[in-house]
């Protein structure tokens, strides 16, 4: 059934609904991609420049190209002016289908290239430290269920991770923060506790927010909590977004932050990291979310079922 949405791109022209395409008809339908492909970079962007650098093209060929699929859908898609580009309602109204056609087409050109021998395929994607934590178990667990089920691990900032959601270059995207999104089905795999530790032993609070405290992005609920339990004037010695870089950074040259449970417990135990006494555990809810629709999948069902089960085992 996935097949029959990327059937439409040519359908739409006029063309053969055929699966047996000769060699331009398959050349057509690339071609058709790009329109699409290149439709959803100046929506997103509202910039024709903007959506030629994000494409390595230039903006001459954008420009091209939305007057070509402007000619083949027989409807103006934008409006253009010196200082900005938006959409027209017949924009508005093809920007839904746009994203689906080309989520389809992701997905067709993923399942027709796997091997002969698998029997599903599956690609999740999460930040480094969901997967540190608790996804390179499930993926082991989820391998050992199903040898000849396809998975593809994919590593995102979680800025990356619900436009590959949305364009179906992944089937499910795990994230501290989901937004809700009408076109999003969220579930809660479960709750990460989140703990400031340091290199030393008997740190107050005061004292290692003081000095060398590392500020780990955990997303807007964490920065919430954490203004509300310690106030608003940290000094901070380094930024990331990454817990992994953070946890290296006190190992080696000493320092405070906020890193998950699960990361720093061996470390604890073996008493290369300490609790710094007098400051909050806050707890951060983790989330898998799919396409609305797809949460009756019986394979999504079981991997996220899987996954709530490798996060409660990690805690």
């Amino acid at each position: 059934m996935r097949f029959v949405a990327g059937e439409m791109i040519f359908s739409c022209r006029g063309g053969s609904k055929s699966n047996n395409l000769d060699h331009r008809d398959q050349g057509q339908v690339l071609m058709d991609v790009d329109l699409i492909r290149t439709f959803l970079q100046v929506a997103k962007t509202r910039h024709f420049r903007k959506a030629a650098e994000q494409l390595f093209l230039t903006q001459s060929a954008v420009s091209a190209r939305i007057k070509l699929l402007e000619e083949r859908l027989g409807a103006k898609l934008f409006e253009r002016s010196k200082h900005q580009v938006s959409l027209t309602t017949a924009g508005v109204r093809f920007l839904s289908h746009a994203e689906n056609l080309m989520a389809s087409w992701v997905v067709a050109c993923q399942e027709v290239r796997l091997p002969e021998h698998t029997s599903a395929s599956i690609v999740a994607g999460a930040t480094d430290t969901l997967w540190n934590i608790f996804l390179t178990d499930w993926m082991i667990e989820a391998s050992l269920l199903d040898p000849t089920m396809m998975i593809r691990a994919e590593l995102h900032t979680a800025d990356s991770l619900m436009p590959s959601l949305l364009d179906g270059s992944i089937d499910v995207a795990v994230m501290f923060d989901a937004p809700a999104l009408p076109r999003l089905h969220v579930e809660e795999l479960g709750s990460v506790p989140l703990m400031m530790v340091c290199n030393r032993e008997d740190t107050s609070a005061d004292e290692a927010l003081s000095t060398r405290f590392i500020d780990v992005d955990w997303g807007e609920s964490f920065a919430v909590a954490m203004q509300q339990h310690l106030g608003t004037a940290v000094p901070v010695f380094l930024h990331t977004t990454v817990g992994k870089v953070a946890l290296e950074m006190i190992l080696k040259s000493g320092g405070a932050a906020y890193l998950p449970e699960p990361m720093v417990a061996g470390h604890i135990a073996s008493r290369n990291l300490f609790p710094v006494a007098g400051t909050p555990v806050i707890v951060r809810p983790a989330y898998a979310a799919l396409l609305a629709g797809r949460e009756g999948d019986a394979l999504l069902s079981q991997m996220v079922t899987l996954m709530k089960g490798c996060l409660e085992r990690r805690l």
